[in-house]
């Protein structure tokens, strides 16, 4: 009678002990697969933090030559002299992406798969590395303002350094390093296989066999 108590007894204690115990194992190793919405709120969070992804930089030099024609008095002789201005400049172009262009729209998430639309590669910005660059030579006229033509110089010497940067393949080389870095970071945050497309598909893909 005792013995049979006693079995009793441990039965009674031992069911909730193995409940509890395989209970815990069921939902921990049952772990539900994120949405399509999370993981694209998930990834567009993590590409917005990045904001414009400088991934280019070039450096420049040029010479600038500026001329401004002194006004004739009724197209029969100068007034003054004509200002002349030449620059030897240095400066620097950078290529980035506005990651915070993309949106839900530019994502399409497949079981195995991401594909996603990149905005536009642009030039961030174009700027002269003043203490590069020198004013060569530089001659005015007696009316004219000195100060404010050798400013006028350097305007146009920065926009003959984005004139050059645009000409270049800055934008191109942009986008390249765009896929090679983006990629393996999206990869990683995803667990998906990413894919940069011009077109997002807007009918179901099928899986791949």
């Amino acid at each position: 009678m005792r013995v049979r108590r006693f079995m009793g007894l441990v039965l009674l204690l031992g069911i909730p002990f193995f409940i509890g115990y395989h209970w815990q194992n069921w939902t921990t190793s049952v772990v539900p697969e994120p949405s399509e919405a999370e993981v694209t709120t998930m990834l567009i969070t993590e590409i917005e933090a990045l904001g414009k992804m400088e991934l280019v930089k070039y450096r420049f030099q040029e010479v600038t030559e500026v001329k401004e024609l002194s006004p004739e008095f009724l197209n029969i002789f100068k007034l003054d002299s004509d200002s002349k201005a030449i620059l030897i400049t240095q400066g620097e172009a950078v290529g980035c992406l506005d990651l915070l262009k993309i949106s839900t729209t530019d994502i399409k998430i497949t079981s195995d798969t991401v594909w996603m639309h990149l905005p536009e590669p642009e030039l961030c910005y174009y700027k002269l590395d003043l203490e590069k660059t020198r004013l060569y030579s530089v001659e005015t006229g007696l009316f004219a303002n000195r100060d404010q033509f050798i400013s006028r110089a350097y305007r146009q010497a920065e926009r003959q350094i984005r004139d050059a940067a645009t000409g270049s393949e800055i934008l191109d080389e942009t986008e390249v390093n765009a896929h090679r870095i983006l990629r393996p970071m999206l990869e990683e945050l995803s667990g998906k296989t990413i894919i940069f497309t011009e077109k997002i598909p807007t009918t179901r893909i099928a899986p791949a066999d």
